[in-house]
């Protein structure tokens, strides 16, 4: 190797032309992919994606041995790696060059620094550097450099693995997490006796062959995803290439979805509070489940988006039921989700003395949690239940008459023959309607019943005449009995006039048990539907019913006699000759009047106060009496000012919801008043929310499900009754699926 590198002699020196000789004499060298290379030489290749420099010239001749010797450019077809600089006359391996480590120890080695030009003996020196283990090592990492480019590093090819993977692990858990949120939302079991996707044939003698299979009921959830593999077939293909452990259909997997659903849910209906008023109100209703476990049902009234929503949070399930330990459920719930009970401005519940009670009710002791008036509203459609029912119990007519409508149901539904019998009866009608069960709290239940045996009153009576002609003596006299009670003059006028009222009614029960009413259009609508049944206590209201029923009691033909009436004699008391007298409707005075029937006096005056229809409208000393409003001077200053301005500004505005729209719209300019319109629109009007919630319930905890924990209860009615909620979820399931894959360490990577 010492030949190549003998200085050249004076004869060659003089070949050699000035300016390389002088580009010799003034080399240094720099780093460049951690080798030292001569950093004028700038006629090779400078990068690996150049390629080799192979310039095809007129190669210059030096004396070397005695004969002018030149480069040839026949080597670049033998080798490939050849590259030669015009600046130094000389050639360098490309491979070498480029891919040849620090550490390889021949970083020195002609071909890569200093360049080789001895032509006389290039075919020796190239075969034996061709062969050499530093150049297949360069060859070798050049070859993968090449393969790299095309299809990426192994870093890079492991990361885009690893990103199909979890992409291909997502897609089928989103599947899953669908069919669980499906079930839920359907109110439909998820599992079955058995849960297996497949099962091992015994007949195969390798016995590896897996078959499904068709008489095994696997539930629901499996059942829905065998179905989604047959639709689907990618989806079936990355299913099956899950590992055995890892297929996350198991009822653990089940139950941590639906864990995982109601927990989105739950934070998603915080953050509606906290970043709407940040006030709520409390909703809260008992009932027995399946199981015979008493169940609270928690539900919760704030503003958010600018509206009012009544939310479901979910049941407890409950082992003491006096009033602390039910209000400590309560609290402890609510700080579970992450609700701070101080932020409690109302409550409602029905009339049971363990709710209401002042003393040790469980509304006291809410009060002294949240630590402010959180005033309690006793359920108003309840209240219009009980008026309804107390009413009823004392007018003898109309006890009798929905007493006789209930034994005729009870009559014609304990038997399938006598059921089909009313429905045969109606055939002269254009449908066929069932009798209406009667419910003793629902009185919307009742008016439907009422205007049934109004419109299908000959029907009912052609039904019993039926039925007395039954061959069981039982039955016979049982119709006949109830034929003769019902088919009476009295007995279809009190029809006539219950359906009158109770079609009155219905109007405000059914608007009572809306989620998105507040507390001023109740008290409007109590109102508007006590004059209207004050209006019809006319004479000519009862002449037109009258008529009404002896239009219809003629066209039963003769099926009723029709009363002959005398005009009454009016008997006036002596000590009266000489008074004229406009009503003999007496009014019952209260004596005495309970303090939370002062305080609800207190508080309906403030939200009549804010409703824009009413005389007292932003009267500052009605609104100052709202429960809970801030007794600081300069509050108080700012909101009379408010008040004063907003008669003329907002009296434009149809209720209460507008008006808080109107004023909100004026930015910092109304926030006293604003807060008080929070307050007023999130205090409860009915505990209709909450009841409704148990017959999700029952439609959920069925007999045939009667071992569900309370928990899966929970979870399961959340993802029912919240529909809009795990609407969004079942549309766009990332959120449940970031949450499931950071509770813990899973077997399949879901994150990124």
């Amino acid at each position: 190797m010492k030949r190549f590198l003998v200085p050249l002699s004076k004869s060659d020196e003089s070949d050699e032309s000035v300016t390389s000789k002088k580009i010799r004499k003034s080399s240094t060298t720099i780093s460049v992919n951690n080798r030292d290379i001569q950093n004028n030489i700038f006629d090779i290749s400078q990068n690996v994606e150049n390629g080799p420099n192979q310039p095809n010239i007129t190669f210059p001749r030096r004396n070397i041995g005695g004969k002018q010797r030149a480069f040839n450019v026949l080597w670049y077809s033998k080798y490939e790696w050849l590259e030669y600089s015009k600046m130094r006359d000389s050639i360098f391996c490309f491979y070498c060059h480029h891919f040849t480590s620090d550490n390889s120890g021949y970083r020195d080695e002609v071909l890569i620094v200093n360049g080789y030009s001895d032509w006389k003996h290039i075919g020796n020196m190239l075969e034996k550097h061709n062969s050499s283990n530093i150049h297949k090592l360069s060859l070798e990492k050049y070859k993968s450099w090449i393969s790299a480019k095309k299809t990426g590093s192994v870093a890079t090819k492991l990361n885009t693995q690893l990103k199909e993977d979890i992409l291909k692990n997502r897609e089928i858990m989103k599947s899953l997490i669908r069919c669980v949120l499906y079930c839920g939302r359907q109110d439909i079991g998820l599992r079955g006796h058995r849960e297996t996707n497949n099962y091992i044939d015994d007949n195969d003698d390798d016995n590896l062959k897996t078959h499904i299979d068709p008489f095994q009921n696997n539930g629901n959830f499996i059942e829905l995803v065998k179905l989604l593999g047959l639709e689907n077939d990618d989806f079936k293909t990355k299913l099956n290439t899950l590992p055995k452990n890892a297929k996350y259909t198991s009822k653990t997997i089940q139950n941590e979805i639906l864990n995982v659903s109601c927990k989105v849910i739950l934070k998603s209906i915080v953050k509606e509070i906290q970043n709407g008023s940040n006030f709520y109100s409390i909703i809260v209703d008992e009932a027995k489940d399946e199981s015979n476990i008493e169940q609270m049902g928690i539900c919760v009234r704030y503003i958010s988006d600018n509206r009012i929503n009544e939310r479901f949070l979910g049941f407890l399930e409950l082992k003491e039921l006096h009033a602390k330990a039910l209000a400590d459920s309560i609290q402890l719930f609510l700080y579970s989700i992450n609700l701070d009970i101080k932020n409690c401005i109302g409550q409602s519940y029905d009339g049971a003395s363990v709710m209401s009670g002042t003393i040790n009710g469980v509304q006291q002791y809410i009060r002294e949690m949240s630590k402010n008036p959180c005033p309690y509203v006793h359920c108003y459609a309840h209240r219009l239940n009980l008026v309804l029912v107390d009413a009823s119990k004392h007018v003898s007519a109309i006890h009798n008459t929905i007493g006789i409508l209930e034994a005729i149901y009870s009559f014609q539904s304990c038997s399938s023959l006598r059921n089909s019998l009313f429905l045969e009866s109606q055939e002269d009608s254009d449908k066929k309607l069932k009798i209406p069960q009667h419910c003793e709290i629902r009185w919307v239940s009742k008016y439907k019943g009422i205007h049934f045996f109004k419109i299908r009153f000959k029907s009912v009576i052609k039904a019993l005449k039926e039925c007395t002609l039954s061959k069981k003596s039982k039955e016979a006299a049982e119709a006949r009995g109830l034929l003769n009670q019902f088919a009476t003059f009295d007995n279809l006028l009190t029809i006539f006039c219950l359906d009158e009222l109770l079609l009155c009614i219905n109007s405000l029960s059914v608007y009572l048990q809306t989620k998105s009413t507040d507390l001023s259009k109740c008290i409007t609508l109590i109102e508007c539907t006590k004059d209207q049944i004050k209006s019809m206590r006319t004479e000519n209201k009862f002449h037109d019913l009258y008529e009404k029923v002896i239009k219809s009691v003629e066209e039963i033909s003769g099926e009723i006699s029709i009363p002959v009436t005398e005009k009454r004699k009016k008997n006036v008391s002596s000590k009266l000759t000489d008074y004229f007298v406009t009503s003999s409707i007496g009014q019952n005075q209260m004596d005495n009047i309970s303090e939370h029937e002062i305080k609800m006096r207190k508080l309906i005056e403030a939200v009549e106060a804010c409703n824009p229809s009413s005389k007292m409208f932003l009267d500052f000393d009605t609104l100052i009496k709202l429960p809970g409003i801030s007794k600081d001077n300069q509050f108080i200053e700012k909101l009379r000012a408010q008040c004063d301005l907003g008669k003329k500004m907002f009296a434009a505005d149809s209720n209460s919801i507008e008006a808080y729209l109107s004023i909100k719209s004026m930015g910092a300019s109304f926030l006293q008043l604003e807060e008080v319109y929070r307050r007023i629109l999130v205090i409860p009007i009915s505990s209709a929310t909450a009841e409704r919630s148990f017959s999700t319930m029952r439609r959920i905890k069925t007999y045939n499900r009667s071992t569900m924990t309370g928990k899966r209860l929970h979870n399961l009615a959340l993802l029912s009754i919240e529909r809009e909620k795990s609407e969004e979820l079942i549309q766009n399931p990332d959120e449940i699926l970031n949450e499931f894959a950071s509770n813990k360490l899973r077997r399949l990577n879901f994150s990124m």
